[in-house]
């Protein structure tokens, strides 16, 4: 008999396998703004954004475009870069921002606080 996996371990995997793509792109050393893209989805009952972490260095300027995949507007805000922003359903916005120094910084959805959110992790150079 097979026993279910919680949605939070499988959350755990996506989330690290997620992280280990963004870390090998991170690595690429360009001029160009680090592109990512968050989705807010819907998860065994938990809205959330996706990926969980997305991973820069220091000093680089940063893109993210939002999509916001469910039936109601949701926040994004980086209160550490100034970030707040609100996607309408079933639309995109994309934010800009420079990753000014290292340090793990959150973000999450301003309009529905209890949702989970992410993290920006930092680099030092």
């Amino acid at each position: 008999m097979r026993v279910r996996q919680p949605w939070n371990r499988q959350l755990r995997g996506v989330g690290s396998l997620l992280t280990l793509l963004l870390c090998v792109t991170a690595l690429s050393a360009t001029a160009e703004p680090k592109k990512f893209t968050l989705m807010n989805v819907l998860l065994e009952g938990t809205k959330i954004w996706l990926p969980s972490s997305v991973v820069v260095y220091a000093g680089e300027e940063v893109e993210l475009t939002l999509l916001n995949k469910l039936d109601e507007p949701h926040g994004f805000q980086i209160e550490a870069f100034g970030i707040e922003e609100v996607v309408q359903p079933k639309a995109q916005a994309t934010v800009k921002f420079t990753a000014a120094k290292a340090g793990a910084y959150s973000y999450l959805c301003q309009m529905h606080p209890p949702h989970l959110g992410g993290t920006v992790i930092v680099l030092n150079k």
